[in-house]
């Protein structure tokens, strides 16, 4: 039984797809097709020109995929794009991360930036910095530390926290900056700060300083500052 090649691509120079060993790409180095692999390294400026499937992804520098990627582990300083969706175990990226399509994942921890064209689904969301998601972000828990604001659709899940990064001087002169922009959050437990939203539909809700809220709805219990709620219904 023969072992699997490995792939290493320096500088400027292409290489097929295939199904590979562990695979290295630097400079900007190309992959013109689909790529297997046990694991993938990229640093500099790679791209993969197909769809991935590996089991450990790594990225330093810039990177761009232009199909499907799925991965057990992604973890990833700089930028990386995916042109179509993207599914792992776990999903982490210090730096930005641009996605055309949706995300699937157990955990997906963001210190940087976020962009999703579709859906994200998980089972613990972690965001620090700015994010935007076109689509339903859904997920069992979620915390966000934004500045500038999270842009998110709507937001289904079962614990969600929003809190501000801390902002500078210039920050307190132009006022309140969002940390959260959303059109509707369903959860069973919220607790928020500077946040921006059209309806809020909950059991147990805080809606702390710095909340712009139109419409609340509530089963259990909810403490809202004065002036952060326009209309508050208990169902």
């Amino acid at each position: 039984m023969s072992e699997k090649m490995d792939l290493r691509i320096s500088g400027a120079s292409a290489m097929p797809g295939g199904d590979y060993g562990r695979v290295w790409i630097s400079g900007s180095g190309k992959v013109q097709g689909n790529l297997r692999a046990d694991s993938i390294s990229c640093a500099g400026s790679a791209k993969v020109l197909g769809n991935v499937v590996t089991e450990d992804l790594g990225c330093s520098g810039s990177c761009s995929l232009k199909g499907d990627v799925q991965a057990q582990k992604v973890h990833a300083s700089g930028a990386m794009k995916v042109e179509g969706n993207l599914s792992g175990e776990e999903i982490r990226i210090s730096g930005a991360l641009k996605t055309e399509g949706a995300i699937h994942c157990q955990r997906l921890k963001i210190s940087g930036g976020l962009s999703v064209g579709e859906d994200v689904e998980a089972e613990e969301v972690s965001l620090n910095g700015g994010a935007k998601i076109c689509g339903l972000l859904n997920a069992e828990k979620i915390e966000l530390e934004g500045s500038p604001a999270a842009k998110i659709r709507d937001i289904g899940c079962s614990s969600l926290k929003v809190r501000k990064a801390r902002s500078g001087w210039f920050s307190k002169m132009v006022g309140i900056q969002y940390a959260l922009e959303v059109n509707s959050i369903e959860a069973d437990q919220v607790d928020l700060e500077y946040t921006r939203a059209d309806v809020i539909r909950g059991r147990d809700l805080r809606i702390g300083y710095g909340c712009r809220i139109r419409r609340v709805e509530y089963t259990g219990t909810c403490h809202a500052e004065e002036g952060t709620v326009e209309e508050l219904v208990k169902v």
